[in-house]
Order: C-alpha cells, then sequence, then structure tokens
C-alpha cells in the first residue's frame, strides 16, 4: 500500500467518523439554556440536615429540604399575573404534579415553598391551606422588570421542554 492509499483511507475514516458524530448530536433542547424553576419545601428537622437559604431583598432565612418537590418537569404553564397584592407568577401544575402536590400541601401546613430559580432562592410563599386547584402564586424578591424577564426565560423553558415530551 503506497501513501496516497493510506491518505485516503485516513481521509474515508475522517469523513465517515464526522459523519456519524453530526448524526449522533442531539436535536432535542440545550438544557444549558434553560431556566430552572423548582420548588423546595422548609424544613423543621432539628437534625441540622437540612441547608438554609436566603431571600435576596428580605434576607429571610429558611432552612430547606435538599430536594425539590417540584420541577421544571412539572409545570403545564408557568405566567406572569397581576393579583391584588401585585405581580406575580403562577405555575399551572400537571395533572400528576398537582395530585402529588396537593398531598404534600396537606401535610405540610405552615411551612414555606421556596422557589429556587437557576439555584438562586428568589421568593417563598406559606402553604396556608391545602392547594388542590393545581395552581402556585408566587411573590419574587426582584424589579418588575427583572420578573418580566423571568417570566418570558421560565415560558420558554417550559415551552421547549412540553415540545420535547410531546412527540
Amino acid at each position: 500500500m503506497n501513501s496516497r492509499s493510506v491518505v485516503k483511507i485516513g481521509n474515508l475514516i475522517l469523513c465517515a467518523g464526522l459523519v456519524l458524530f453530526a448524526g449522533c448530536q442531539s436535536t432535542g433542547m440545550d438544557t444549558a439554556e434553560y431556566t430552572r424553576a423548582r420548588f423546595v419545601i422548609e424544613s423543621t428537622s432539628k437534625d441540622g440536615y437540612s441547608a438554609v437559604v436566603t431571600l435576596p431583598v428580605s434576607q429571610v432565612q429558611v432552612p430547606v429540604e435538599g430536594e425539590a418537590v417540584l420541577s421544571e418537569f412539572d409545570y403545564h404553564a408557568i405566567d406572569l399575573v397581576e393579583v391584588e397584592l401585585g405581580k406575580c407568577l403562577v405555575f399551572s401544575l400537571k395533572p400528576q404534579a398537582a395530585r402529588a402536590f396537593y398531598q404534600l400541601s396537606v401535610a405540610n401546613q405552615s411551612k414555606r415553598l421556596v422557589l429556587v430559580i437557576d439555584g438562586d432562592p428568589i421568593g417563598a410563599r406559606r402553604i396556608d391551606g391545602p392547594i388542590a386547584d393545581g395552581r402556585i402564586f408566587v411573590f419574587l424578591e426582584t424589579t418588575d422588570e427583572r420578573l418580566e424577564d423571568l417570566a418570558k426565560q421560565l415560558k420558554e423553558t417550559n415551552f421547549d421542554i412540553q415540545k420535547k415530551f410531546s412527540r
């Protein structure tokens, strides 16, 4: 085999590798661009195994359980709404998540539910009764402008997730 044949074979292997690599790339969502919204619940554990999060404006510290009780895969819609007290986000849960969250809300009356976006605690609400309708209203400790940006980013993430899972 001469050197030209080796080069041709090498080029064929390289081209085949590139074609295979391109075929293996995901056509799904780029999860690095997600704006992840997760809820964690206040911990009443006295054993010291909970983390403490601090809300950005009020500086309220809340000890929380380590695992999220709701994640970006549990919502079918996220909307910015205006209520009597001002603008807030409402998370509408998928039916299965709504049923599980109802049970959680019954068992955890008076605890706080903390909204964590991309790892940063940004809002909290007290569970003041069973939440049976699968909708969670939460006020965020941020400006109205940032709230609108977050709502848009969360909607885009939610849209991408719903699109991927509806296939």
